[in-house]
């Protein structure tokens, strides 16, 4: 059976397979995960310093697609290597993992929008379904309860009316 060209057997190459490798000497930047508190992320935004270590990794994965030793790299890296670096061609299971935890700007994905209660983390109104309002009137589809909005709408309107009487018995007019 044919060897495979790019697998080493020989002990004394599988030792040295780092100084053959195509990264030796390039910006280990490129092959390393960035977190927030990274100085070349410094002042970034979470979808900024996802895009940022996106680019680094394609770079990277361009890189490893060509070395010698691409195969070595995969087979002999530790699980916290595999965690943080580009190994094998492959992006850190730390970014991938943030990824899939967070949305676009950095929160949990499936979080609250403190900015625009009744949103989801993606900034989508949120299903509405039955619920019971604040005073506890039921209300089945969702939404703002009537039975509080007629009240509130009445109070306000008399409040409205009685104003004006106010202005008309003292003779303001604007």
């Amino acid at each position: 059976m044919p060897a495979n060209p790019f697998v080493t057997s020989d002990p004394k190459d599988h030792v040295q397979w780092e100084e053959r490798a195509n990264c030796k000497g390039k910006a280990f930047e490129l092959f390393e995960y960035q977190e927030k508190d990274s100085p070349l992320c410094e002042g970034m935004k979470f979808k900024e310093r996802m895009a940022f270590n996106v680019a680094n990794f394609q770079l990277a994965g361009e890189i490893c697609i060509e070395c010698p030793v691409f195969f070595e790299c995969g087979a002999n890296a530790t699980a916290e290597e595999k965690y943080w670096t580009v190994r094998g061609g492959e992006p850190p299971g730390r970014f991938e993992e943030e990824s899939k935890r967070y949305d676009n700007v950095g929160r949990p994905k499936g979080a609250k929008n403190k900015k625009h209660p009744g949103r989801d983390a993606g900034g989508q109104f949120a299903p509405k379904g039955p619920r019971v309002c604040q005073r506890g009137h039921a209300v089945p589809e969702g939404g703002r309860c009537p039975t509080c909005k007629r009240e509130g709408n009445t109070r306000r309107q008399r409040e409205y009316r009685a104003a004006a009487r106010r202005q008309q018995r003292d003779g303001v007019t604007s």
